[in-house]
């Protein structure tokens, strides 16, 4: 899938000082033109002093969407932002690739503070933002800000430099909750700085006032560190909202959510604030039965959406590469499952978000599948799985332009301009999300391609 390109500027012409204030969606690098990124520089952006950077990985190399997730906090807290237009799910190398490029491209053009060097990225590309901070040995990334992931699925076992902190958003319908939940314990075990926000939502960038948060946390956890000037009406509001949520949640009998609360009063404000009465309730709470319950009912929610994907996860795993007549049995099996899982998500019972994960989770399979396959150029394959997981979500748009493309590689326009109507009436809007689709190129003199894109937005 393509990316926007609303206001390309050309490399040579870029002035970081007419720019300020304003998302630039399109730079090229000085060294390779076919490497280009998103940037917001604050509107008070000056060469004159150094800037915090947060370099941005989207899972579809959206760099556009990444930088306007955090232009508006970057603006209010003075932090450059940019976003790669290549790096996306896919091969590792074209991901470094991307990373590297953006990495001396900006150290070549903006004034960045050396200690103040972050990362973030969602879903795969949370785990490139993740590998960006532990492999790049002369980065030295001091914090993550990972949506809807965590760490690279398969990790190096040599780090260059672990000694970051680690902020998670993840949305309550996220299918990659376990693996957050899992990782919070992980790091809280080993001592490290790592802060999880639950909210409620599926696998996307979170929204605003979690972004906002975010930046707050590096914030603090910067003048924590001694590389920011402490500011001490910003610690001491952080640390009253930080003693609102351990109250409400003790009120609400949320005994997980008044746990971190406790931890986060601290350890994220040792040395800024008095922070000895609050050790003292987080023990407490620590060695209560309340706690207990609470994880022993995460745990039990995690193992039920195990159980629920399992056999369905391994029968997508194979789909692939089975016969006609096992493939058709399978997809018959998996969209059986998956339909369940749908009802029970958007019913009222109390375990409807694990449904909810559940499905999730097959879904993306499902598509990441189609993807590789796709990759590798089996046709077949790839069509199997879009068609399946289009019919498993009929309100999303997505897997139908996945089939549009496939569709066009085999030289069927006529099926593939029936998956672009389709996507159409399941939600597309924009020209660009056709007209920049290099997949789709094929298709461009084609009149009824052109009907389409004329009654969508040029937006």
């Amino acid at each position: 899938m393509g990316f926007a390109q609303s206001n390309p500027v050309p490399s040579a012409e870029f002035d970081p000082q007419t720019a300020r204030g304003t998302v630039i969606s399109h730079l090229n690098t000085l060294d390779d033109p076919a490497q280009s990124y998103a940037v917001y520089l604050p509107s008070h952006y000056s060469p004159d002093r150094l800037w915090p950077i947060i370099y941005a990985f989207d899972p579809f190399a959206r760099g556009k969407t990444a930088v306007d997730v955090y232009k508006e906090a970057a603006e209010k807290y003075g932090y450059i932002v940019v976003g790669s237009n290549n790096s996306r799910n896919g091969p590792g190398a074209a991901q470094l690739a991307a990373a590297q490029a953006l990495w001396l491209d900006t150290h070549r053009r903006f004034a960045i503070d050396k200690n103040r060097v972050y990362t973030t990225g969602l879903s795969g590309g949370a785990r490139v933002a993740t590998s960006f901070a532990l492999y790049c040995s002369n980065c030295a990334v001091v914090g993550v800000i990972a949506h809807g992931a965590g760490y690279p699925v398969n990790q190096n076992p040599k780090p260059a430099n672990e000694r970051f902190v680690y902020y998670v958003a993840i949305g309550n319908l996220d299918f990659n909750y376990p693996e957050i939940i899992a990782l919070r314990k992980k790091k809280e075990d080993a001592g490290e700085s790592c802060k999880v926000k639950i909210y409620p939502g599926p696998h996307q960038w979170a929204p605003p006032e979690i972004v906002e948060d975010a930046i707050q946390w590096l914030e603090l956890k910067a003048m924590q560190a001694g590389t920011e000037k402490t500011d001490a009406a910003f610690v001491g509001k952080l640390f009253e909202r930080t003693q609102a949520e351990a109250t409400q949640a003790e009120q609400n009998g949320e005994a997980l959510s008044q746990y971190y609360a406790l931890r986060s009063l601290v350890d994220d404000f040792k040395g800024l604030e008095e922070t000895a009465p609050f050790a003292e309730k987080l023990a407490q709470v620590k060695s209560s039965k309340a706690l207990k319950t609470a994880e022993h009912n995460q745990q039990r929610e995690i193992e039920e959406q195990a159980s629920l994907t399992a056999n369905a996860a391994g029968e997508l795993a194979q789909l692939g590469v089975a016969d006609d007549n096992a493939r058709m049995g399978a997809a018959q099996h998996i969209s059986s499952v998956m339909l369940d899982l749908r009802r029970r998500a958007s019913s009222n019972s109390s375990d409807h978000a694990v449904y909810a994960r559940a499905f999730n989770q097959l879904w993306i399979q499902g598509l990441e599948a189609g993807q590789d396959a796709f990759r590798e150029n089996h046709l077949s394959q790839a069509i199997a799985y879009f068609e399946l997981m289009a019919e498993a979500a009929p309100d999303q748009a997505w897997p139908m332009l996945l089939l549009a493309e496939a569709r066009v590689r085999t030289g069927d326009k006529k099926a593939a301009l029936k998956a672009i109507q389709k996507a159409v009436q399941r939600g597309v809007k924009f020209a660009r999300t056709l007209t920049q689709d290099p997949e789709l190129q094929p298709l461009a003199s084609d009149p009824e391609f052109q009907r389409i894109v004329q009654g969508l937005s040029a937006q």
